[in-house]
């Protein structure tokens, strides 16, 4: 299907042009900025640079809203575009952000959630890393450790809807943290790797029994993603995910109907494309495991 990319990229084009930024919510704009920086970075290109500026014009205002998540994806995006004074000024938020009193995240509705390892603690590692100095690491994986121990094995006990749903941003999550810590600090490597394990594991139980495109396509960006990182073996796990994304290509889910599904869809199409294979990392290619 990867000689279908032409036609798949003139389908994501044409569903676009028909989608107002103006008239997202917060939440779904920085998801969608979120997917295009994504999409940008797995091509080489800049074909959506425009379109994130536009889109970024307004996160000054998601910044000053201290309880919308959305503003750390948007410093994801940020970093992504080269907006690199906008992403640190968003990483000043961190110390707002409300915690519980054992002094961990929760989300603006005073609740433990999955979610945060995708909403947050993914940007948080990115700053630590290319501008805090590592300093929070610790602070990051007891994040991690918390998460995992007191809200992980409680959400994957139940098999609806929305627990998979924070079940899949959680795996994105840590897909995402991994992909920017420095992984030289194996131990902090090797115990957020067993986390996506566990939690790819479970979501394999229990995805091909839902309805909902946009967790079908994040748990299709999180699995393929995991291939391409060697977090987990390619040939056992890619061609289920794989096959999720050519079926929402043949059913057409991205549309102007639904951003989010659309932005989740271009999650997946931007692994989709990348190289999973053995010789897409190593020291021959930047130096790292994956870039």
């Amino acid at each position: 299907m990867l000689d279908k990319s032409f036609e798949i990229k003139g389908y994501i084009n044409n569903v676009l042009k028909e989608i107002s930024f103006e008239e997202m919510t917060g939440y779904d704009k920085a998801f969608m900025l979120n997917a295009l920086s994504g999409l940008d970075k797995a091509q080489h290109s800049s074909e959506y640079e425009e379109l994130i500026d536009t889109g970024l014009k307004e996160v000054n205002d998601i910044i000053n809203e201290s309880k919308d998540d959305a503003k750390y994806i948007c410093g994801n995006v940020c970093y992504r575009v080269g907006k690199e004074d906008e992403a640190i000024n968003i990483a000043g938020q961190i110390n707002k952000q409300p915690r519980c009193d054992a002094g961990f995240f929760e989300t603006a509705d005073g609740r433990r959630s999955l979610d945060i390892a995708f909403n947050i603690l993914s940007f948080y590692m990115n700053y630590e890393t290319k501008n805090g100095g590592k300093e929070q690491y610790n602070d990051i994986i007891a994040q991690y450790n918390s998460l995992h121990k007191e809200v992980f094995t409680d959400t994957a006990n139940h098999n609806d809807t929305d627990a998979v749903y924070e079940l899949v941003l959680y795996a994105a999550g840590i897909a995402d943290t991994l992909e920017v810590m420095d992984q030289a600090l194996y131990e902090i490597f090797a115990a957020l790797r067993d986390m996506y394990k566990e939690t790819i594991a479970a979501l394999n139980r229990m995805i091909d029994n839902i309805d909902s495109e946009k967790v079908k396509l994040i748990y299709s960006y999180a699995v393929m993603k995991g291939c391409r990182m060697k977090l987990i073996q390619t040939e056992k796990y890619s061609e289920n995910a794989e096959n999720i994304f050519k079926l929402a290509t043949d059913k057409h889910v991205a549309s102007k109907e639904s951003v989010f599904d659309t932005a989740a869809y271009i999650m997946a199409y931007s692994e989709y494309i990348r190289n999973r294979e053995y010789q897409d990392y190593g020291r021959n290619n930047g130096g790292v495991l994956w870039n």
